[in-house]
């Protein structure tokens, strides 16, 4: 058996143990684990609030049970809201199975014409972020001063002879200057199937906003061990330290003693596919399999 089959079979081999591993332990976090700290909600309008989401009200405790920026609260309305940098949202769905969110921003929720007020700008360190295969940026141009029949204004945002306009990102008029003319640009996310289905966008804009946008959460860093031993992590806030609790109703500042789910070498592998991108996983497999053999990973 020459050197390149060897190395393929190594790969081949590689993979598949990774495959199985990262498929056990990344499809935890999603909720799949309980705890008798971690209980589920409901604000009132049937979304169901589980870990890695948890309820912040009156009457949380110094410690809770999910991640730190995942804390939800209710509204007098019932609708769990989520509070971000730059504004609140209603969450009109949570699915642990795709990992996905959708929010709404209230500030537009009972506007007939809803005005985007901000942009949303979520830091790279965040476990959200936007959904590259559901999502869609407009960009908005308010309080212009342009007047052109090739440009079709949002007529109920017109007022005193300043106009507004709406587009899709990368579809803009490169013929105008519209900063220039404008007073503000905002550009706000939205679902890409409400776009598609709208034939105009100036007047059909305002229901696609309704309709909210998607995002992604992925699984936190501090986080891997914990869950990768069947615990659910958690947070002190008095102490201000991370908790993981355990299935077994126990509760660690670590992660739960016995549970870990394979060879350490293993949760390596995990850590670099899920933190440090393929190039370091390449780097890895070269020095696991080709140089030290596939035993190495035992």
């Amino acid at each position: 058996m020459n050197f390149t089959t060897m190395l393929h079979l190594h790969l081949l081999f590689f993979l598949l143990v990774l495959s199985i591993f990262t498929t056990a332990v990344v499809s935890d976090p999603a909720g799949n684990l309980s705890s008798p700290y971690c209980p589920t909600y409901d604000c009132g309008n049937g979304v169901q609030i589980r870990y890695l989401f948890w309820r912040l009200d009156n009457t949380t405790s110094t410690q809770f049970c999910g991640y730190r920026d995942f804390s939800l609260t209710c509204s007098d309305s019932g609708e769990p809201i989520l509070t971000l940098p730059t504004d609140s949202y209603y969450v009109k769905n949570i699915s642990y199975d795709d990992y996905t969110l959708t929010l709404v921003d209230i500030d537009i929720v009972d506007q007939p014409c809803p005005r985007a007020r901000h942009n949303l700008s979520i830091n790279a360190n965040f476990p959200l972020s936007y959904s590259s295969s559901k999502d869609l940026n407009l960009t908005f141009y308010f309080n212009c001063t342009s007047n052109s029949s090739s440009l079709e204004s949002i007529e109920c945002l017109g007022f005193s002879g300043m106009r507004s306009y709406v587009f899709i990102v990368g579809e803009e008029m490169e013929d105008f200057d519209l900063l220039e003319s404008c007073e503000e640009k905002v550009v706000a996310t939205v679902m890409e199937e409400e776009i598609i289905s709208v034939e105009n966008l100036s007047s059909g804009f305002g229901g696609a906003m309704k309709k909210g946008f998607v995002l992604d959460w992925r699984s936190l860093r501090d986080c891997g061990e914990c869950e990768a031993r069947d615990g659910l992590c958690g947070y002190n806030i008095a102490r201000r330290e991370d908790l993981c609790f355990c299935k077994d109703g126990s509760m660690s500042r670590g992660y739960c003693k016995g549970n870990y789910k394979g060879p350490k070498a293993l949760y390596t592998l995990y850590e670099t596919v899920v933190y440090k991108g393929p190039k370091a996983l390449l780097s890895l497999y070269e020095t696991m399999t080709i140089y030290k053999g596939p035993k190495a990973l035992w």
